[in-house]
């Protein structure tokens, strides 16, 4: 609960913080009986901006859709930091313009030393998940691999079917933040 907590926040923050062009446009309205709209966005903040872009663009194939910084006071105001630039990246599948990924770097940041990022090869109590369907889970998988990311769970059949010709699968790894990603294939049902 926490995590989704903290993500509806930093939709909300950073949806108030952008110009009109750039946030979320009535696409997305909050259906009724609902009090929120479906998730506009997940937001990491990111030791490495170009580091995150060669995950999320490069090896996901997501395209940046906001390319910004920010160092305004009400911006560092509503993020509790104080003089600090924001670099923004918001990244998007297709041509909708929610579920996209946020990649933020603050910099200038001297308030400590920043946490190494989780790096265990199981998930633990307050990890944050982006997950994603794909068309080609062997072929990230192996991306992944071969760029060293910390593989949880190779794609595996979760949920096995007869009724399925070809099963779906899912895998698990995690960003260079520690933040889980992940990815999940369709499978084919029989006479399809």
């Amino acid at each position: 609960m926490r995590v989704s907590m903290i993500l509806a926040f930093i939709v909300t923050l950073i949806g108030a913080a952008m110009p009109a062009s750039a946030q979320t446009p009535p696409g997305n309205p909050v259906p009724p009986g609902f009090i929120l709209s479906p998730m506009a966005r997940a937001t990491i903040f990111v030791r490495d901006q170009d580091e995150s872009l060669k995950l999320y663009r490069d090896i996901l194939g997501l395209r940046v859709r906001t390319d910004r910084e920010f160092d305004d006071t009400r911006f560092n105001q509503v993020l509790g930091t104080k003089g600090l630039k924001i670099k923004v990246k918001i990244l998007q599948a297709g041509d909708v313009v929610y579920g996209n990924v946020g990649l933020f770097q603050l910099v200038g940041d001297d308030r400590g030393a920043i946490p190494p990022p989780p790096a265990a090869t199981k998930s633990i109590t307050g990890d944050a998940a982006v997950v994603f369907n794909t068309s080609d889970i062997m072929g990230i998988t192996a991306k992944l691999k071969a760029a060293g990311y910390t593989i949880i769970s190779e794609p595996i059949v979760l949920f096995p079917s007869d009724q399925m010709a070809v099963q779906p699968l899912e895998m698990l790894f995690r960003d260079r933040d520690g933040i889980l990603v992940n990815l999940i294939q369709s499978g084919r049902k029989k006479g399809e």
